[in-house]
Parts: C-alpha cells; sequence; structure tokens
C-alpha cells in the first residue's frame, strides 16, 4: 500500500488499488448525474412542446445535433421528432434511455450482495462468540485484535462487494445501449408509428407528453401527413437548413402555415453558408431572407454546450413570442 511520499507505488497494489478509487469515482460521478438529470427533468414542468424536423442520416459522419434533445427536458423543453426507420439513435439516446434501468438492475443486485455480506457478518460474529476463553491476557488480547481484524474484512467485503455491483450493473447497462442500436434498427426497419401519433398528439396538446423526446419512426409514405399533423400539436418548430431539399422546403412552408413565422427556430452547421434552394425556401415561406440561426459545431466530437444553450434561448423567445402574438 501507499506508506510515505517516497514510496514505490508498485508495492503493496498500489496503482491497482489507485485505478480501483478512480474507477469507482467515475462510476459514482456517472450514476449521481444519470440520477441527477432524471430527477431535475421529472421535477420541472415542460412549458414548451418543440417539433425537430429533420432526417437523421446527415448525423453519421458529422456533429450529432440529436444529443441535444433528451437534454433540452431539463430546462422544460419537451422534444417531438419523427425519424427515418433505418435511422439509430445516439448511443447517449440510448443511454438516456435505459438509465431507469440501472436502479431496476442495481437494487436487486445490491440486496443479493446485502444479505451475502449479512450472513457473512452473522458468522463471523458467531466465530467469535464461539472462541474459548483466554488462558492469559495475551491470549485475550490476540482473541480482541483477531476479532476485530475479521469483522474490519467484512466490512471491506462488503465495500468491494457493492463496488462491483455497481460495476456490473452499469456494464449491463452499457452493452444493452450498445446493442440496442444495431438492434433495434433492425427490427424497426419494417416499423411504421403513424397508426399510434394521434394517440401521441392528444396526450402532448394535454400537456400529459413523455418527458424528454418523443421519437416516432415513420415510413416515407407517412412522412408529409405525419409532419402536417405534429406540427399542429407543438408550440415551436426546429428546422436544419444546412443543406435543404425539397423535402426540407416543404416543411418549412407548413411549419410556418401551422405556427407562424414567429414560432421557427433555424439551426446550421457551423461555417455553413445558406444556399440559394434554402434562401429560396425561406423567402417564399417568410417572405424574407433575414432570419437568425443557432449554428451547431460541424466536427463530430465538439462540445454542444454552446450550442445546447442557445437552441434552449431561441426556442423560449420563439415560444413567448408565438404566445404573445396569439393574445
Amino acid at each position: 500500500m501507499i506508506r510515505d511520499p517516497g514510496a514505490d507505488l508498485s508495492d503493496g497494489g498500489g496503482y491497482l488499488v489507485l485505478g480501483l478509487i478512480a474507477l469507482f469515482a467515475l462510476l459514482f460521478f456517472i450514476v449521481a448525474r444519470w440520477t441527477f438529470d432524471a430527477v431535475r427533468s421529472g421535477l420541472t414542468p415542460q412549458r414548451v412542446q418543440a417539433m425537430w424536423l429533420r432526417r437523421f442520416q446527415s448525423e453519421r459522419d458529422g456533429f450529432r445535433t440529436s444529443r441535444v434533445i433528451d437534454r433540452l427536458s431539463r430546462h422544460g423543453v419537451a422534444a417531438l421528432t419523427l425519424q427515418d426507420r433505418d435511422v439509430q439513435l445516439s448511443f447517449e439516446q440510448r443511454r438516456n434511455r435505459l438509465a431507469p434501468m440501472f436502479w431496476l438492475l442495481f437494487i436487486p443486485v445490491t440486496l443479493i450482495v446485502a444479505w451475502l455480506m449479512w450472513n457473512g457478518w452473522q458468522a463471523a460474529r458467531a466465530d467469535i462468540m464461539d472462541l474459548p476463553q483466554a488462558e492469559s491476557l495475551q491470549q485475550g488480547i490476540g482473541q480482541v485484535i483477531g476479532a476485530f481484524i475479521a469483522l474490519i474484512a467484512v466490512a471491506m467485503l462488503f465495500i468491494v462487494g457493492f463496488f462491483f455491483a455497481i460495476m456490473a450493473t452499469m456494464l449491463v447497462v452499457m452493452l444493452i445501449a450498445a446493442l440496442s442500436g444495431p438492434l433495434g434498427a433492425m427490427f424497426s426497419g419494417k416499423r411504421d408509428d403513424f397508426r399510434r401519433l394521434p394517440k401521441l398528439l392528444r396526450r402532448i396538446q394535454r400537456g400529459k407528453g413523455r418527458r424528454g423526446a418523443s421519437i416516432v419512426r415513420i415510413s416515407d409514405e407517412n412522412w408529409r401527413a405525419a409532419v402536417c399533423a405534429s406540427l399542429g400539436a407543438v408550440d415551436v418548430a426546429v428546422i436544419d437548413v444546412s443543406d435543404v431539399s425539397e423535402h426540407v422546403a416543404w416543411e418549412i412552408g407548413e411549419a410556418v402555415k401551422a405556427c407562424g413565422r414567429n414560432a421557427l427556430v433555424f439551426i446550421a452547421r457551423d461555417g455553413a453558408e445558406l444556399s440559394d434552394a434554402a434562401k429560396a425556401a425561406i423567402r417564399m415561406a417568410l417572405g424574407s431572407d433575414g432570419i437568425d440561426v443557432v449554428h451547431y459545431p460541424a466536427e463530430r466530437g465538439d462540445s454542444g454546450k454552446a450550442f445546447a444553450h442557445d437552441l434552449r434561448q431561441a426556442i423560449y423567445t420563439a415560444a413567448d413570442a408565438r404566445q404573445a402574438r396569439a393574445a
């Protein structure tokens, strides 16, 4: 172990102890963050319902703007997004949806570990009570020290068991999150949620939609009908204008009809200039080219904190503007 500042960490397993402490701290931080985010989302009133209009195939090589969707609920913004059936959710989205499973798995695992440790504690106590009477003071002191060490060993086993319960449960959740992407895309290849969309929209209009993002898989045949129906149930529409196709141009026009020009929030890749097609679609829908655009990072590994903050502010502003206009 670590005895003094000049001791060799390799002696007594010092590096192993430090590694286990660092791993435990990391796992504790991840679990604490999951729990905090879940509780915060659950206690935060969702005052704005946003429609996220984007086809996510273009995220495969660039920054995943979908990572921000689940984070919006922490700040009172519930999101609805339609996705193509062959698009995988990002790992962060899958992990966020599986976070509650951690406690469902961890509680029984912890109870089993606690039961085993309790039995070990009781066995240690029984062994201590059954010790023969000491024949001398020296032997009595030795028995007391031995009993104390045995109890410490049982307590350490409990701590180690608790640590491995956390680690095993997290590994299971991470493994499920990793496998659910390709498996989910494989099994949802023919899935179409269009039939259950009206029920979901009625829940959203009554303010009883799910916390976080409601992700609906829609086939190409029902895409336009699903967009029109969904836009009628939301407060704000978020539209990516990095690459405006004829489908995106149509979505911009429909969003203006359903929500009004003040309730549109435009996002674009950092450094991307609005194409002629984007300008034409915006001019046709809004009557002018002048729009405010929230930019997200161009590279996949970049942090999205600034984008998430700016997007929230833009959504709040759009929602307030629509409400003021309606009043």
